[in-house]
């Protein structure tokens, strides 16, 4: 009975304890316009809860009829590489478009939908591992369960939130389409890709027992999927500061001080001034003033015809600077 639960508050704990802190990291990353913490804490909350929920009950009703020969390496291929990419993919997704789709003036572009897909993964791979760790030790007592706190908390730790944050890049690169066509193409390439990278790794996982490939399969998917989103996170910010540089050059001497300005705009460091701790009332000026910009980058290049309340968007962010 105690070793029971010292199984179960270690599975639990090696669920969440990781996760908290891979999800945190990515939230952070966002270093001038984090999202609102409530959205942050739904969107994770969706991927631990309603997507496992959804994605059982679809693997379930979809792979029955796939699977001739339950227990078989091929019906484990089956459910594994095909059938639970498309479904989870679908699941963890639709709580991404739907942000992406109904709330467009918390999503500015890539980094954006990566730290939404990535929390939104994060949640899902939290209840996953923590179904997988019990069944583990219900199986093999404390080794299985080393070792594959070992694999899922930390070699693939990230792997839901690389997949989920595919899908969030398309949409990120859809927000700035400068044409309906360009942004499908962009939306249904980043699905395409999160349900390949997902069944490609679970192809791996599933062949490992019979043929090494398997396993340097999943492992090149997972290093390659770190050095993904480290790329696209330096690239966005080369972005945003770009952005940040050119659409507030012209606010210097009427929203902007020239300190402001510079410190917005320099160096790699979160700028200091929008820390709320210093200068709460300025600070909320202040990431107003970054919403500024990305909102005039956005108008600029896709007009007022593809965006047609941005204008009003803008007038109340410069207010809202200015008070």
């Amino acid at each position: 009975m105690l070793a029971t639960l010292i199984g179960l508050l270690i599975s639990l704990a090696a669920a969440v304890v990781p996760t908290f802190f891979y999800a945190l990291a990515f939230y952070l990353a966002d270093r001038y316009e984090r999202e609102p913490v409530w959205m942050g804490i739904v969107a994770f909350l969706w991927g631990a809860i309603p997507a496992i929920v959804t994605s059982l009950i679809g693997e379930l009703v979809i792979g029955i009829p796939f699977v001739g020969d339950p227990g078989s390496l091929t019906a484990a291929i089956v459910e594994s590489a095909l059938v639970a990419p498309f479904v989870e993919e679908i699941a963890k997704g639709a709580a991404l478009y739907a942000i992406y789709r109904f709330l467009r003036h918390e999503f500015d572009g890539v980094l954006d939908g990566l730290t939404y897909g990535a929390l939104i993964g994060f949640g899902f791979a939290m209840t996953e591992n923590f179904l997988y760790f019990i069944g583990a030790f219900s199986e093999g007592g404390f080794v299985d369960l080393t070792v594959l706190i070992f694999l899922r908390a930390i070699v693939f730790g990230l792997n839901h939130a690389l997949y989920t944050g595919l899908f969030g890049i398309g949409l990120g690169m859809a927000r700035h389409a400068t044409t309906p066509q360009t942004a499908r193409l962009w939306i249904a390439g980043g699905f395409v890709a999160a349900v390949a990278a997902h069944a490609l790794h679970n192809l791996g996982a599933s062949i490992s027992s019979v043929n090494g490939f398997g396993i340097v399969l999943s492992l090149g998917l997972a290093v390659g999927g770190i050095a993904l989103i480290f790329v696209v996170v330096l690239l966005t910010w080369q972005q945003e500061r770009r952005w940040l540089r050119d659409e507030l050059k012209e606010e210097v001497g009427v929203l902007l001080s020239r300190a402001e300005y510079d410190s917005l705009v320099g160096g790699w460091r979160r700028s200091p001034l929008l820390n709320a701790r210093t200068n709460p009332q300025r600070a909320k000026q202040l990431h107003s003033a970054v919403e500024l910009a990305f909102c005039k980058h956005r108008l600029r290049r896709l007009g007022p015809g593809r965006e047609p309340k941005l204008a009003g968007r803008i007038d109340d962010l410069r207010r809202e600077v200015a008070a």
